[in-house]
């Protein structure tokens, strides 16, 4: 499951959580696009994934398919997680996203959001 909030901060932030599937970004992706519009379509994101427990096989691909549609829609992405493959997989996706992406523990949130309003 995703949530947005879409508080009027410099950054959007996207909470992850659960097992996520293709009914979970078909559901997203709307309200994700019109956040996205709304905010002029470029905004830093910060990613809270301390909840997500990883994807279905068909989540992995839309999540792919999403990456890939938005691969410069951030100028940056803070990714907030709590466990080692979440900061793995942050470094992984890097190369996928033109801005830069930072990992940050639960416990550094506020330094992610301080990067994210440079």
């Amino acid at each position: 499951m995703f949530s947005i909030d879409t508080a009027s901060h410099k950054y959007l932030r996207v909470s992850a959580a659960g097992r996520l599937s293709s009914r979970d970004y078909r559901s997203f992706e709307p309200a994700f696009e019109a956040e996205l519009a709304r905010r002029g379509g470029r905004v830093a994101l910060l990613l809270d994934v301390t909840g997500w427990r990883g994807w279905t096989a068909s989540g992995l691909v839309r999540d792919l398919r999403f990456d890939f549609t938005h691969r410069n829609s951030f100028p940056r992405i803070a990714v907030v997680g709590s466990r080692a493959w979440h900061r793995w997989l942050t470094v992984a996706a890097k190369p996928v996203f033109s801005g830069p992406m930072r990992y940050f523990d639960r416990e550094q949130e506020g330094q992610a959001v301080e990067w994210l309003e440079r």
